[in-house]
């Protein structure tokens, strides 16, 4: 194998989550009593890693947070020292306004992604324990440190799905980029946040 090769890699860097989402893999686990496998990535691992996997990093999570990794800060400093296009998708928020300001200098050119579903004071209806103005006030902060704007991320839901427009005007506003995502993980019609308007409401195979 060549090792020359530039490749990227998606990396679940922490097994922490504050929050309780109904369709999170992570939702499985606690259901069942059983503690989400996996730990903090550590800097030393992230060296190791990024030796091979040096085109991107994407840092995502299904079991867990990657802001809840304690070690975000100097991840991002690395891959912005290595030239590494580097993402984030975060929705747990539960980190001061500072510790994420930190974050953003560490690497300026990363792509932030914040899941935010619905206007911020209705997101913690599916994002559940989410401090979603707390959040949005973070990500809006992001637009002063960051090269790029950071992206909303709205999941399409019954309770936000006449939202759209009002969040449209508030992205515009603040200097971010909304990003609709139309689901198709829906427990068919008996699902508790499923949209009522079809064209947002995708039918899952069977």
């Amino acid at each position: 194998m060549a090792f020359n090769v530039k490749r990227g890699i998606v990396i679940d860097a922490s097994n922490n989550c504050a929050l309780k989402c109904h369709k999170c893999e992570r939702a499985w686990y606690l259901k069942n009593k059983i503690k989400p496998p996996g730990s903090n990535l550590t800097v030393d691992q992230f060296k190791k890693i990024i030796k091979y996997y040096n085109k991107f990093v994407e840092f995502t999570g299904q079991r867990g947070d990657v802001v809840l990794n304690p070690n975000l800060s100097e991840f991002l400093k690395i891959t912005y020292e290595a030239n590494i296009r580097t993402k984030i998708c975060t929705a747990a928020g539960y980190r001061d306004k500072d510790w994420y300001v930190e974050c953003f200098k560490a690497n300026p050119n990363c792509t932030w992604v914040f899941g935010i579903d619905g206007l911020p004071h209705q997101s913690h209806i599916y994002r559940k324990n989410q401090k979603g103005e707390e959040l949005f006030d973070i990500m809006v902060e992001g637009v002063k440190h960051l090269n790029n704007p950071p992206i909303w991320q709205y999941i399409v839901f019954n309770y936000n799905e006449n939202n759209i427009e009002e969040a449209k005007e508030l992205a515009l506003k603040y200097g971010v980029n909304l990003e609709l995502n139309i689901s198709a993980r829906w427990d068919k019609d008996k699902d508790p946040y499923k949209p009522k308007n079809e064209k947002y409401a995708k039918t899952p195979p069977r």
